[in-house]
């Protein structure tokens, strides 16, 4: 079985304006057979056969710093790929993707900001975009014919509403009331005859960034909210957020939402991409599976349902831990914090030297089908751009007892810059220990660090018992609601399901 792990496991590039990495805002299309993600300053772009693998394709951004701009959209139209980016970025478009020299640009026929292509079915394109805390998402009409020339609008379509939609105040639980939500990175399907936009709030940075929805019957509105809404959320975890991204349908048919993460550590626009499969059900409400999001899933070809059928089943072995280590940076950056299940903590060696290591104890003989390994920056110099030279050099071993060793995997010659490396192995191994040992320089001259070294298969234990009935009760403020439980023992965590349909409850 293929598996995969979010956050999407590519070369997020360092940026210029601030000490870390950044990937976001993602577009993936499905052009000649093969999948190309298109991201927020990425110098280039990624192909894939499988959305699990993904190649890179870096561009000369002297010759075309579009690429270096937020936001793309893209769109297949005839036996040509065009793209835009926000910050009022030109049209492109190139008949051969793969070639990075083939782009060809076009122009812009207005300003727009996180813009997204729509295609309807009767040959007509059209431009949504928006980002904004005041102003609302906007729509255009483009001539397809006549190098994307603007034929009608932009016209205004939707607008949020906080003092209505809890899900659209800022914070990470959306406790922020005084300030207006940004809005952002509307993105459009047709699903059943009827037009989809999702868009973004409440920011970026919070843990609570999502996806609303509206749909109309014209794609240039009236629309109205979807009751479901928000239709991609995952504000708990290690990956937390999934807003702003895009909505699209593998080469089975599948619906798949690619996002947005939020690390927001060194700058609120350190973020990840992750992935989730998506579902408009018979009654035309669209939800997106993010449950357990962040554990291993099936890949989207190993399944024939993906909503219902994503996870691996295994169990994260790693939570709450013993971790030890080489050396510790200071009292922030304890080895405990690897095993806390959260991207905005990690542990830091005093030093980036090789032989700087870290090693988690499951304290009992475990089952083990899946490691890994999330790097973290820390004390990295100003780095930006491609052709660095970085990538994380390492050795990650087991032990079933602390005496006898195996290599689980040898990048001590590694030249593929991936800061979230996932490890899953052909068959499951009998391991009670695992040590990650530095093996070469860190990218931009950081410390050795690491935000989480999880890890997933079966225990020995038995499973705590299931959680007890619990209230729920609306609040004077029709927009939150208190749910209480009894703790249970032995329990890491609890799911707790929602939604407006009792028999669709796949929000958590």
């Amino acid at each position: 079985m293929q598996t995969f792990c979010n956050p999407v496991d590519i070369n997020y590039q360092y940026q210029p304006f601030f000490a870390g990495r950044e990937s976001a805002d993602p577009a993936v299309v499905l052009f000649r057979g093969s999948y190309y993600l298109f991201a927020s300053h990425g110098s280039g772009y990624w192909t894939s056969d499988d959305l699990v693998r993904w190649s890179f394709i870096e561009v000369d951004t002297k010759k075309q710093p579009q690429f270096d701009l937020y936001a793309p959209a893209t769109l297949v139209y005839g036996d040509r790929l065009y793209l835009t980016h926000s910050q009022c970025g030109d049209m492109l478009c190139s008949d051969d993707p793969r070639d990075p020299d083939s782009w060809v640009n076009l122009g812009h026929a207005y300003d727009w900001n996180d813009p997204a292509l729509f295609l309807d079915d009767d040959g007509k394109v059209y431009l949504y975009d928006g980002c904004s805390d005041c102003a609302p998402l906007r729509v255009a009409r483009l001539d397809p014919d006549n190098d994307m020339a603007l034929l009608e609008g932009p016209v205004e379509i939707f607008q949020s509403d906080k003092d209505k939609r809890g899900f659209e105040k800022r914070g990470d639980e959306n406790e922020i009331d005084d300030m207006r939500p940004h809005l952002e990175g509307p993105w459009m399907n047709k699903l059943g005859g009827r037009y989809y936009l999702t868009y973004a709030v409440p920011g970026t940075e919070y843990a609570a960034y999502c996806d609303g929805c509206a749909v109309a019957d014209n794609p240039m509105g009236p629309f109205r909210l979807c009751d479901n809404s928000p239709v991609a959320y995952k504000a708990t975890g290690f990956v937390r957020g999934c807003g702003h991204g895009c909505l699209f349908s593998d080469k089975r048919g599948n619906l798949w939402k690619m996002g947005t993460v939020s690390v927001a550590v060194h700058h609120i626009f350190e973020r990840r991409l992750c992935l989730f499969p998506a579902l408009l059900d018979e009654k035309g409400r669209l939800y997106t599976n993010t449950l357990r999001g962040d554990y291993p899933m099936k890949a989207p070809h190993e399944s024939a349902d993906p909503f219902f059928d994503a996870d691996a089943g295994w169990h994260l072995l790693s939570f709450g831990k013993s971790v030890s280590a080489s050396s510790v940076l200071d009292s922030a950056h304890l080895p405990q914090q690897t095993a806390d299940e959260s991207m905005k903590t990690a542990w830091s060696a005093r030093s980036g030297d090789a032989g700087e290591w870290l090693q988690l104890d499951l304290e009992n003989r475990c089952t083990v089908h899946a490691v890994q390994i999330n790097f973290a920056d820390e004390g990295t110099a100003p780095a930006s751009g491609r052709g660095n030279g970085f990538a994380y050099r390492y050795t990650l071993e087991g032990s079933p007892d602390g005496v006898h060793w195996q290599m689980l995997q040898d990048a001590r010659q590694n030249e593929d810059d991936r800061p979230h490396v996932y490890v899953p192995f052909a068959k499951p191994l009998t391991l009670r220990y695992l040590r990650l040992t530095n093996a070469g320089a860190v990218p931009a001259n950081g410390t050795f660090a690491v935000s989480g070294l999880r890890v997933f298969g079966f225990g020995s234990g038995n499973a705590p018992e299931t959680a007890p009935r619990f209230s729920a009760k609306r609040c004077d403020d029709r927009r939150n609601m208190t749910v209480c439980w009894n703790a249970v023992p032995g329990a890491e965590g609890y799911i707790v399901r929602f939604g407006v349909d009792p028999q669709a409850l796949h929000t958590h």
